[in-house]
């Protein structure tokens, strides 16, 4: 293009700015977009515009919802204890949380089992009641108290919510307690009582890969299912040298 033909359009473009803009919001139009004066520099005239997803209010609404519940649930398990002074204090709490503080968004799978919620439920409470029984029955017997091993679990849930239920399940049963995670690389630390040969080390990984298959099979993605397939048997990977 030459100079005089540049001078002549930036003329006439100076003499009437509004049709020059009328006239590049028409082409942009005809192409499906319409951008503000000055946006072809920084987004460039080929670039469709990004689509980017929104939730709808319903979704919305039942997700925060969810949250809210899961946080009141929490607090309850936390204190062993439901009361009308817990349960407010709950609601209270969940509330201030989720407006007050940033939280990550929790991604849910959008699926929940009840028969295998059911199952989670009482062998929770079986759980529970036995080890209960069993860490009493050590302040009383003579044989004194093995020492106690930290594990690492290589999980196969991708979902921070599943791994914080994963995490909250095991320190709620007595005799265990979740030390550290490694959210990025799915990695659970826990310490157990009593856990000082082969044998007991086996168990204790044991079942938190139980509680991890219950949680999937109760509210995981299709991908944590996929995963739970994939990996049926996680101890004997791990001890076969899995990285």
């Amino acid at each position: 293009m030459t100079p005089d033909r540049d001078q002549g359009q930036n003329r006439n473009q100076g003499q009437n700015p509004d049709r020059a803009q009328a006239r590049s919001q028409d082409q942009y139009r005809d192409q499906g977009q319409v951008r503000a004066p000055g946006q072809d520099r920084a987004q460039g005239t080929d670039r469709p515009p990004a689509n980017r997803p929104r939730m709808s209010k319903g979704r919305g609404f039942i997700q925060q919802l969810v949250l809210l519940v899961s946080l009141v649930l929490l607090w309850l398990m936390l204190w062993d204890s439901i009361t009308v002074v817990t349960v407010v204090s709950g609601i209270v709490l969940a509330f201030v949380v989720t407006r007050v503080f940033y939280l990550p968004p929790v991604v849910l799978s959008g699926r929940f089992n009840a028969w295998h919620a059911l199952v989670f439920g009482l062998w929770f409470l079986y759980s529970v009641l036995h080890a209960s029984i069993e860490v009493a029955w050590y302040a009383f017997r003579r044989k004194a108290v093995g020492a106690g091993s930290v594990i690492a679990c290589d999980l196969r849930t991708s979902s921070d919510l599943v791994l914080t239920l994963i995490a909250d399940t095991a320190s709620l049963i007595p005799g265990s307690i979740i030390i550290d995670s490694d959210r990025a690389m799915g990695m659970l630390y826990l310490h157990f009582l009593d856990c000082d040969s082969e044998e007991k080390l086996r168990k204790a990984k044991a079942q938190v890969y139980y509680i991890e298959e219950l949680l999937i099979r109760t509210l995981g993605s299709h991908r944590d299912l996929a995963a739970l397939r994939a990996r049926p048997d996680p101890l004997n990977e791990t001890e076969g040298g899995r990285s």
